[in-house]
């Protein structure tokens, strides 16, 4: 992070969802299987895996309720992003219980294609600052 840098606060909404992930395809970056979304109310999302741990904010096109949906991630800037942003899009389909993933990146433009499957509960983590990924129970 630059030396002149200031922070701002982001306030969190309700917890609403936990959506475990498990990859099938990798992103040769960051090669982890398992990574868990912790979604709020008010688009304000952690992620959390072996080798990530940030925040961002996100945008439903569909109904989490409903057979397939779409979210739109983008990272708040930080080291797991080499100190900058991240743009991913996952496709649900809850009949399946599968995920496609479209990531970009500034710096990789071009990432391929990622799938897998995912499971979703009951997000009642209120705070999660001081949550890390050997906190939670694993995915699998």
């Amino acid at each position: 992070m630059q030396g002149n840098a200031v922070t701002i606060p982001v306030e969190l909404g309700a917890p609403t969802y936990k959506i475990d992930l498990l990859y099938a395809v990798l992103y040769e970056a960051k090669p982890f299987t398992d990574a868990v979304l912790l979604l709020y109310y008010n688009g304000v999302y952690k992620i959390l895996s072996p080798g990530e741990n940030h925040y961002g904010v996100y945008v439903t096109k569909g109904h989490v309720d409903g057979g397939t949906w779409e979210m739109t991630f983008i990272s708040l800037p930080h080291a797991d992003w080499y100190d900058n942003v991240a743009l991913h899009t996952l496709t649900f389909d809850k009949p399946a219980m599968t995920f496609g993933q479209q990531a970009y990146l500034p710096s990789d433009p071009n990432i391929p294609k990622q799938h897998g499957t995912f499971q979703m509960h009951p997000n009642d983590i209120v705070d999660p600052r001081d949550i890390a990924w050997d906190d939670l129970p694993h995915p699998r």
